[in-house]
């Protein structure tokens, strides 16, 4: 399937905006497993990885800077939803660069079982690296609901990004688990309870 890492079982939680990926990942990690918010790294990246953040400025120009001279996020998210080309443009930089980092952070680390949350693990070819991907599914209305609750963000901005978004369908195809989340916490915590014992029998 891909360039697997010898001793380590890697672990992909993917889902769309809303589906409560980080919900589950903060569940696993007071289980004790480790956790790495590759979504999280990415954004670091912008500001540690000169050679990106001047790439990244080389294809959207200097408009997407603050007043200090560095990229600020929010500008960038507006060009990068803006459309379709963009969005693709981002991940085409960003990605390689990301996984790089991530595999060579993995490589430190004396866990044998990585969990690695990230939303675009089917966009990319990160699917390629991991060893088991878990699709957190939520239906439309309930990621709406939670993000405006979250973000303050309004409907029509919630419903763009999601457009960006690789199909919840195809993402349910390409898993190899899939945990629905439509119900309270409550609900996911004892389903998560459930999935901690399945993941640490993972080879």
């Amino acid at each position: 399937m891909g360039k697997k890492m010898q001793g380590k079982v890697l672990v992909g939680i993917t889902g769309g905006i809303g589906s409560g990926k980080s919900e589950v990942c903060r569940y696993l990690s007071k289980k004790g497993f480790k956790v790495i918010f590759a979504d999280l790294m990415a954004k670091d990246l912008y500001k540690k990885n000169k050679p990106l953040a001047n790439k990244v400025i080389k294809a959207f120009g200097k408009d997407i800077l603050n007043y200090q001279g560095v990229i600020s996020l929010t500008k960038l998210r507006e060009i990068v939803f803006a459309n379709k080309k963009n969005f693709n443009k981002i991940n085409e930089l960003v990605h390689p660069i990301v996984i790089n980092e991530l595999m060579k952070h993995i490589k430190t680390l004396k866990q044998r079982i990585i969990i690695i949350e990230s939303a675009l693990v089917f966009d990319t070819t990160f699917y390629k690296y991991l060893d088991y991907v878990i699709m957190v599914y939520s239906n439309k209305k309930n990621r709406v609901q939670r993000i405006m609750m979250r973000d303050g963000a309004n409907r029509k901005e919630i419903e763009r990004i999601m457009k960006f978004q690789l199909d919840e369908k195809v993402k349910i195809e390409k898993s190899d688990f899939v945990l629905v989340n439509n119900k309270s916490l409550d609900d996911l915590d004892k389903d998560m309870e459930l999935f901690s014992k399945v993941l640490n029998i993972l080879k």
